[in-house]
C-alpha cells in the first residue's frame, strides 16, 4: 500500500509539473506597443493666419498596418511582430499634423476635412502621401513625404517634397525593448523635423499666392 501511494504521488507530481510546463508554453508572449512622441514645435509666426482643411493621409503600401518597418537591405524589409504601433500610423500623423502646425501658427486653423462642413469655408486643403517612415538599412530613421495644396474650389495650387533623417541613440545595454524605443524616438524626431519644414513651405505657398 505504501508503495502504491508513493507511486501515485509521483504520478500526480509528474502530471502537475507537465501541466505547469504546458501552461507556461501556452502563455502568449508580450507585445509592446508604441506611439509617436507629441510634437513640441516652436512658434514660427504668431501673426500668420490661414484656414486649412487636413485631407487624406495616404501611406505607402508597405507602411500600412501596425508593424514597425526595418529595412534589412535596399530591397528587403522586415515587419516587426512583437513591437508594434498602438494605433495606425496615418491616424497618428493626421493628429500630430493638426497639433504641430497649430503650434507653429497659433492664429491659423488646422481642422480635419470632414469637420469643415464646406471646403469653401477654408483657404486651402492639404493632403499628404507618406513614402517612407521606417528604419533604413543604414540604421537611420527616415521620413519622406509629398504634400499637395488645393484651394477652396479644389483647384491645384502647389505641391512639394520633404525628406528627413534622424540618427538613433542606441542604449548602452543590449535590451530589445530599449532598442525599439530608441527607434521610435528617432522616427518621432525625423517626423517632427518634417512637420517643421511642412509648416514653412505652407506659409510660403500662402504668401506667394497672395502676392500674385
Amino acid at each position: 500500500m505504501i508503495t502504491l501511494k508513493l507511486s501515485t504521488l509521483k504520478k500526480w507530481s509528474l502530471m502537475a509539473a507537465l501541466c505547469l510546463l504546458t501552461a507556461c508554453a501556452a502563455r502568449p508572449p508580450t507585445i509592446t506597443h508604441y506611439v509617436l512622441a507629441e510634437p513640441e514645435s516652436e512658434v514660427a509666426d504668431a501673426a500668420f493666419a490661414g484656414k486649412y482643411a487636413i485631407g487624406s493621409i495616404r501611406m505607402a503600401e508597405f507602411l500600412k498596418g501596425n508593424a514597425l518597418i526595418i529595412a534589412e537591405t535596399d530591397s528587403q524589409i522586415r515587419h516587426t511582430r512583437m513591437h508594434r504601433w498602438a494605433e495606425r500610423l496615418e491616424a497618428q500623423i493626421e493628429r500630430q499634423l493638426r497639433l504641430g502646425l497649430a503650434q507653429q501658427f497659433p492664429q491659423s486653423q488646422f481642422v480635419p476635412l470632414l469637420s469643415t462642413g464646406y471646403l469653401r469655408n477654408m483657404d486651402y486643403r492639404v493632403d499628404l502621401h507618406v513614402d517612407a517612415f521606417h528604419l533604413n538599412a543604414e540604421r537611420q530613421a527616415v521620413v519622406r513625404l509629398q504634400w499637395f495644396v488645393r484651394d477652396a474650389q479644389e483647384d491645384f495650387v502647389h505641391s512639394g517634397r520633404i525628406a528627413t533623417e534622424a540618427n538613433i541613440q542606441w542604449p548602452a545595454e543590449e535590451d530589445s525593448d530599449l532598442e525599439y524605443a530608441a527607434m521610435v524616438e528617432a522616427l518621432s524626431n525625423a517626423w517632427h523635423d518634417a512637420l517643421t519644414q511642412l509648416g514653412q513651405q505652407l506659409q510660403q505657398v500662402k504668401q506667394s499666392n497672395h502676392a500674385n
